[in-house]
């Protein structure tokens, strides 16, 4: 696909991202984050189904501090499911999400996964990571930012990605940030899809 064919820009600046028209996600967000909310958690993919994944984590502005990993998003069709590790735990039910056989994409995710691993050891199975496998099909820029407006014709506004992540209750802002890096990787991947860029047998 990387020849004449190619049916999207190969590459775009920050300046032509600005024009662009802006997206967050608006639809269900199920917060986790106490014990209670777990015990009532038992969903799991269904066969076939596309997941979104990204985790984010408080910042540190001290040299040679760094923070757990605090929040896990997990954009299923209908609704993200935002874990708070940091008021949770890793729990048994996350570990299976990551292990389970179903689609997982996310973008630039190594350092996501080692994250988690510190936390609980697991085995990740059927993860995408679009930062490695868009290149390969013919993208020059790559990124949340620049992939949600190559493929989507949308912009996203990453202001929230430097906040508190341990915050005692997070902000509309924050939760709609979180939700939307989540649900944007489902819906570049399945619109890669459609055009016949990628297939399931990739994952």
């Amino acid at each position: 696909m990387k020849g004449q064919n190619f049916p999207y820009r190969r590459h775009i600046s920050k300046e032509e991202i600005q024009h662009l028209e802006s997206f967050k996600y608006t639809g269900k967000v199920r917060i986790i984050d106490s014990k209670a909310k777990i015990d009532k958690f038992n969903r799991l993919p269904l066969s076939g189904e596309i997941l979104g994944f990204d985790t984010e984590t408080r910042p540190s502005f001290k040299k040679g501090v760094q923070h757990d990993c605090s929040l896990v998003q997990m954009a299923f069709s209908d609704e993200v499911v935002l874990f708070r590790l940091n008021k949770i735990g890793f729990p048994p039910i996350l570990e299976d999400m990551l292990s389970h056989n179903e689609a997982k994409i996310g973008i630039a995710i190594h350092d996501d996964i080692r994250q988690l691993k510190q936390l609980r050891p697991f085995e990740e199975k059927s993860f995408v990571d679009l930062n490695s496998l868009c290149p390969k099909i013919g993208f020059e820029s790559i990124g949340a930012k620049r992939l949600t407006a190559i493929v989507l014709g949308k912009k996203i506004s990453k202001r929230q990605q430097l906040s508190n992540w341990e915050a005692k209750e997070l902000s509309n802002a924050q939760v709609d940030y979180a939700a939307t890096d989540a649900w944007i990787c489902r819906l570049i991947y399945n619109e890669l899809h459609q055009t016949g860029l990628i297939s399931p047998e990739m994952i």
